[in-house]
């Protein structure tokens, strides 16, 4: 019997590799801990915990294992070069920074003019009371890693492969489906109940077509895709999320203007060479 050797496992099927380590191992802790909470119990896994948080960072550690499998040392920085490019022009960072919460402004304001809005409590006023002020710098410090580990792998590794054979769009769209699946075992630990779980899976799709767009139009920038992550985090933390839908509805919205404005081809003014391409150019 012919032994499965690692290195060609991941160099013939380095996306399949990945997608499926990356929902594995997160999923060994999240899955237990939302059993448990559909339970009424409490889990060391929780994804509120430590162990639990560390597993958001499961995309970025699958991305490195399997590219140092397949190329060693030198594949591994050119998958982390990425987070060095930060030349993009002042206008894409007022937008990473200012997008989430401008969404949620606008959303709210929607909802107010429609007689449909409700309170919104900050999850960190709710979650530790009156300590929350002292919970702002660790809640702050904390995202950061995780932010950055999490779009290693889904933009980092993911998303420049998916365009070496496929259009920007569909690469979003396979992207997309596969980030929100990732979600599911959070989504069930934090009982959402099940129509809002179906939306939530979908607005992965369009919200992938808007990091798409950021990332091609910034010759593929990972700082600049993993700051809007932080900031939607940060948004959702500090200011809640709100439960109808106006703010998915206007994602939605600009995903669709993207795709008729930019083309689905590049979802930007040019192309993008993959880093994997690039990095096969050096070797």
């Amino acid at each position: 019997m012919t032994r499965l050797d690692p290195t060609v496992l991941a160099t013939r099927f380095r996306l399949p590799l990945f997608f499926l380590l990356t929902l594995v191992l997160s999923w060994s802790a999240w899955v237990p801990a939302a059993v448990a909470a559909v339970q009424g119990q409490q889990s060391m896994l929780a994804p509120t915990g430590l162990l639990g948080g560390l597993a958001r960072w499961t995309p970025g550690l699958v991305a490195v294992l399997v590219v140092a499998l397949a190329g060693g040392k030198a594949s591994v920085a050119g998958l982390l070069r990425p987070l060095r490019i930060w030349r993009a022009g002042l206008g894409w960072y007022l937008f990473v920074l200012a997008y989430p919460a401008t969404i949620h402004f606008v959303g709210r304001g929607i909802d107010i003019l429609l007689g449909r809005a409700a309170e919104l409590t900050s999850p960190l006023v709710a979650n530790y009371g009156e300590r929350y002020a002292a919970m702002v710098p660790v809640v702050i410090l904390f995202a950061f890693p995780g932010v950055f580990a999490e779009e290693l792998g889904w933009r980092g590794f993911a998303l420049p492969r998916l365009q070496e054979r496929r259009n920007a769009l569909l690469s979003s769209v396979v992207l997309g489906i596969f980030w929100g699946l990732w979600h599911i075992p959070l989504f069930v630990y934090f009982d959402y109940a099940l129509p809002t779980l179906i939306v939530e899976l979908f607005t992965f799709v369009p919200a992938t077509v808007l990091y798409t767009w950021v990332y091609n139009n910034t010759r593929g920038s990972l700082l600049l895709v993993s700051l809007l992550h932080l900031a939607e985090q940060l948004t959702n933390s500090f200011l809640g999320t709100s439960p109808t839908y106006t703010d998915e509805i206007l994602t939605l919205a600009l995903a669709i203007l993207i795709i008729l404005l930019a083309g689905p081809a590049h979802l930007a003014r040019h192309s993008v060479v993959p880093q994997s391409r690039r990095d096969a150019s050096r070797a």
